[in-house]
């Protein structure tokens, strides 16, 4: 498994060694545009929006769009970076509170060998005490909120989407005053314990992307 990130776990006065490996990884589509007459790529330009002429990486660099529309060039390099090479655990939380619509990418966090001890130690008193450790880290050049807990006899990180970038479910069905029958709900309680078993995500295969890689074994 590809290596993402290596540094430091800073655990009350424990710091410890470990590196981030993905855990998931998606079935990307592998399917592309092409020229129907002789299966070429089918290529796309860096074009200017306001000149149209066509850019050299060297031609290129940061903006930040305004409200209104106007673009303000900035140089990355001129932001607060933050820490690099070092995780650190800002509070403990109950994992309860662990928002799942905030849960963004998950990553395996593996310690090196001298590490161990202290992986252990974090691991087994996060289990015990159903905490997760809110932790902050510099992830490509930006810093990242993330939370650690543990699944599997590994922790997990997952990267965590920004408060201001959670959206409120505002929908006008909230606002009104529905009236659920007691017979209704015992109705649907009896369906739901009918079809209750342990989830299982091998039972829910993605067919589509079996169903393509057949096509495509057939068109080889």
């Amino acid at each position: 498994m590809r290596t993402v990130w290596r540094g430091a776990l800073r655990f009350g006065m424990t710091t410890m060694t470990v590196r981030l490996v993905s855990a998931a990884t998606e079935h990307r589509s592998r399917m592309h545009l092409v020229h129907r007459e002789d299966s070429g790529r089918v290529r796309h330009q860096q074009v200017c929006g306001e000149c149209s002429l066509r850019l050299t990486p060297d031609d290129i660099g940061r903006g930040y769009e305004l409200e209104d529309g106007r673009i303000v060039q900035i140089d990355p390099g001129d932001l607060p970076a933050p820490e690099d090479g070092v995780i650190d655990v800002q509070q403990f939380a109950p994992q309860g509170d662990l928002d799942p619509v905030a849960l963004h990418r998950p990553y395996y966090v593996e310690p090196d060998d001298l590490a161990v001890r202290s992986y252990v130690l974090l691991r087994e008193t996060l289990e015990r005490t159903k905490a997760a450790a809110i932790v902050k880290f510099a992830l490509r050049g930006r810093e990242t909120l993330a939370a650690i807990r543990p699944q599997h006899g590994v922790l997990v990180l997952h990267t965590l989407l920004w408060p201001d970038e959670v959206r409120e479910p505002h929908f006008a069905f909230l606002h009104r005053d529905t009236e659920v029958r007691t017979g209704e709900l015992a109705a649907a309680a009896a369906l739901v314990r009918a079809q209750t078993r342990p989830f299982k995500p091998r039972d829910y295969p993605d067919t589509h992307h079996e169903a393509l890689l057949h096509l495509v074994e057939a068109n080889v």
